[in-house]
């Protein structure tokens, strides 16, 4: 078996509950030997969190850790007492890599700051995930998982009424990715210079990220009461009920339409011509085309309209549970359930690798530890003086960022390959964006967030967003001499990026076999919307498309309601997960010279994140639905509304103390005696009177002064941000959140910083997105030494075109 593209890295883990974890999951599963540390007698808060196996209470078999914990080892440490910090400082000695998500107030009580343990290993890399950050006025706020799709503007995903959040852990999850795609760059730079630093990821600002499109809505708009709102496209496109359940259709483009009017067996009202136009026919989809379109699809299973959907050229998808994502046909393809044995001897069955890669294989060696289950390991290595390899910082070269030095050749378009190769280019990479007035990146004509059509391609925001820092080049792929030019490119590239559908790149001659041959060393990333095998590798889609069949819009909804459809944070995090793998090959490269096929399917990096709801059937048995924003355990737990035209407050209560702090600060300690209100699980059961309660102190109080009342006395506490709310926020100015930059057709436009902070190689937007072939001249005379005349001949024939 190949070599793990990880293999020899050292991590330790002080983090609990769910985005730390995933966060050390990401990099275990991928051949790094992750350390876990936990607190003795309670260890990881996920152990106390169901769904339990075979239903039964037990912090062995709580099916969240099982998830979040595998390939790991477990010892228990005690960093309040001298022998175990004694401990801590050993394991670091000869670490890699720290993931920790305390706060920073208790890093610094503990010792544990970064200057301090970088001068016990100068090699070391430190990554802190806490909910805003390690500096700014809300640096030490307290959250739950709830709270953290609302911090970054999740609460989009409801058109109307209470937000609710993603589905699951969604959100959490999405940070330990982000977190773990930081920590690979920081981990590439060690690995070159012997370089070490500090990585500050503000879950915050990872959700911002995978918003960041309408997150700075307000800041550009020229209409700032529109960005207030939440983004109209989500009332005009709800999923669509079925014989057996609710589908998505997705018609933004005129020859999509077209294949859905096949598709619905060209009924005599859809051959109306102002449908044919993209922006009359969004204008008119809810009160014109849903109805007909609904009253069609009533007739029909979720299954029919899937394939022959999509056999008719129409983005189409049921929207699948937890037990249909089981039983995927497609997923069973590609084999992306895998078993393992725990310490028991029991086989359990896993979701698998959030990609597929060609050389690294992704694996399961081993299930969660147990709590202390690798203590005697520890004593051992000890007691045989293993942590005598005291490290140096051997610097080989300074780098200004992480990807200094790394081409990538893009072939990316539209939102989930174009921000992966986006990502990077923050890191540093040139990023080289290959284009052709045969087939114009659709980014560059409409905006998904405002519903705008641009006659100019320059002039799209979306796209200028999605390609920051990178540049363009005209090149005809239809034509032999496009095809041999774009080889000769990734002759003297590093990596290659596409999104294409699975095939075309193949029919072009430009795949992966004849790539290798090219450049032994390339690595090639495809992203599609089921993988590059499988019954359903042809089948397209957008983001909307990726969650309803990766089972995230399944559980995402009121309890009442209809599922409610995850748009473009789906997209950025197929992008992010795109990101990481390519950065774990390369540190593979790096160490092996070896180029490999990277292989991503969208609605798989959506499964993934809801790897717990998944396991709760394989399991149990249980197909969990929509709760809208409700807890299990924790009570009060929801969003409130407060003073102000849509203005909410998320709030989390985790403790009794925390009870009783916030019935003394809102002037109810009476709750604190109401036999419905006495404990947890009677709070749970009687929410709905409680959550009346709640909200008529919240809607007499602005959102602001809901939180810094609540934080104040250590209640989770946090605004459903909107874009405004984001834009203006001034913990966010202070952590430079929002950048600026200067477009020579849009003007200045406000984005999303990077999602990451790196103390010595900082993640950076430089430059704003490429004009339409603007570097064909650096490019072409340049890099590939092209003659003045000869590229004037190319332009004339059709090539660069």
């Amino acid at each position: 078996m190949d070599e793990k593209a990880l293999a020899g890295v050292r991590v330790i883990e002080y983090a609990s509950l769910v985005a730390g974890p995933y966060c050390g999951k990401l990099l275990a599963d991928m051949g790094a030997e992750v350390m876990k540390i936990e607190e003795p007698g309670t260890g990881d808060e996920a152990r106390r969190i169901g769904p339990f196996l075979n239903d039964i209470l037990n912090p062995e078999r709580s099916i969240l850790f099982m998830y979040l914990n595998t390939n790991k080892r477990g010892i228990t440490l005690d960093l309040e007492t001298l022998e175990g910090m004694n401990t801590f400082k050993r394991l670091i000695e000869n670490a890699d890599i720290l993931i920790e998500d305390k706060s920073p107030r208790m890093i610094r009580k503990l010792g544990l700051s970064f200057d301090i343990l970088a001068a016990i290993n100068p090699k070391f890399i430190m990554t802190s995930i806490t909910p805003f950050g390690q500096t700014g006025p809300y640096a030490e706020y307290k959250t739950h998982p709830l709270n953290t799709a609302f911090s970054g503007g999740l609460g989009y995903s409801s058109p109307i009424g209470e937000p609710v959040k993603p589905g699951g852990m969604f959100a959490e999850y999405a940070c330990g990715l982000s977190a773990a795609t930081g920590t690979l760059a920081a981990l590439y730079v060690q690995r070159k210079t012997g370089m070490g630093q500090h990585i500050d990821i503000s879950k915050q600002e990872t959700i911002i990220d995978l918003n960041r499109l309408p997150a700075a809505q307000y800041a550009n708009m020229p209409y700032p009461d529109y960005a207030r709102m939440r983004i109209k496209n989500r009332e005009t496109m709800p999923p669509i009920p079925c014989k057996d359940g609710h589908v998505v259709i997705s018609v933004p483009e005129m020859h999509q339409w077209h294949g859905c009017v096949r598709l619905m067996g060209n009924p005599e009202w859809a051959q109306n011509k102002a449908y044919d136009d993209n922006a009359e026919r969004l204008a008119r989809f809810e009160t014109e085309i849903r109805p007909r379109l609904t009253e069609w699809a009533m007739k029909h299973t979720r299954e029919e309209i899937y394939h022959q959907g999509q056999a008719c050229g129409c983005p189409t998808a049921p929207i699948l549970s937890a037990e249909d994502v089981v039983k995927s046909k497609q997923l069973k393809a590609r084999e992306f359930f895998v078993q393992a044995k725990d310490s028991d001897g029991d086989v359990m069955t896993f979701p698998g690798a959030p990609c597929k890669f060609s050389r690294t294989p992704w694996a399961i060696g081993s299930t969660a530890p147990s709590l202390g289950q690798h203590n005697e390991l520890i004593r051992v290595k000890r007691e045989a003086g293993a942590h005598s390899e005291k490290r140096s910082a051997q610097q080989e070269g300074a780098m200004r960022y992480p990807l200094e030095g790394i081409r990538i050749v893009d072939f990316t378009w539209a939102w989930a390959g174009a921000h992966a190769t986006d990502l990077l280019a923050m890191l540093g990479a040139e990023v080289i964006k290959v284009e052709s007035n045969s087939r114009i990146d659709g980014c560059r004509f409409f905006s998904i967030t405002t519903g705008q059509f641009f006659e100019n391609i320059e002039l799209s925001p979306a796209f200028n967003d999605m390609n920051l820092n990178k540049l363009s080049i005209n090149l005809n792929l239809q034509h032999p001499g496009g095809v041999e030019l774009a080889r000769e490119l990734i002759r003297i590239s590093d990596v290659a990026a596409q999104n294409m559908r699975p095939g075309v790149m193949e029919r072009l001659g430009l795949g992966y076999e004849v790539l290798r041959k090219v450049n032994p060393e390339i690595i090639l990333l495809s992203s599609s919307a089921s993988g590059l095998t499988g019954p359903e590798r042809a089948y397209t889609g957008y983001a909307t498309n990726f969650a309803a069949i990766g089972g995230l819009s399944y559980i995402t909804g009121h309890p009442d309601g209809p599922p409610i459809l995850s748009m473009g944070e789906v997209d950025l995090l197929s992008a992010t997960t795109s990101a990481w793998a390519v950065l774990a090959a390369l540190i593979h490269r790096q160490r092996t010279g070896e180029g490999q096929h990277i292989d991503v399917s969208s609605s798989e990096t959506v499964s993934v994140l809801i790897g717990d709801v998944l396991m709760d059937y394989l399991i149990n048995g249980r197909v969990q639905s929509r709760k809208g924003n409700l807890d299990e355990f924790m009570a009060p737990h929801n969003c409130y509304r407060c003073k102000g035209e849509d203005k909410w407050i998320s709030i989390a209560i985790g403790t009794e103390a925390e009870w009783r702090a916030l019935c003394q600060i809102t002037g109810h300690p009476e709750w604190m005696s109401d036999p419905r209100f006495i404990d947890a699980s009677c709070r749970r059961q009687n929410q709905a009177e409680l959550d009346k309660l709640v909200e008529g102190w919240t809607s007499e109080r602005t959102h602001y002064e809901v939180m810094e009342t609540l934080q104040g006395v250590g209640v989770a506490a946090v605004p459903y941000f909107t874009s405004e709310d984001l834009c203006t926020d001034p913990h966010l100015r202070h952590r430079k959140c929002f950048v600026e930059v200067e477009h020579p057709f849009i003007g200045r436009q406000t984005v999303a910083a990077p999602p990451w902070k790196l103390s010595r190689t900082p993640a950076e937007i430089t430059r704003h997105g490429p004009l339409f072939g603007e570097h064909n001249q650096y490019v072409f005379g340049e890099l590939l030494r092209m003659k003045a005349a000869e590229i004037e001949r190319l332009v004339k024939e059709q090539v660069i075109y």
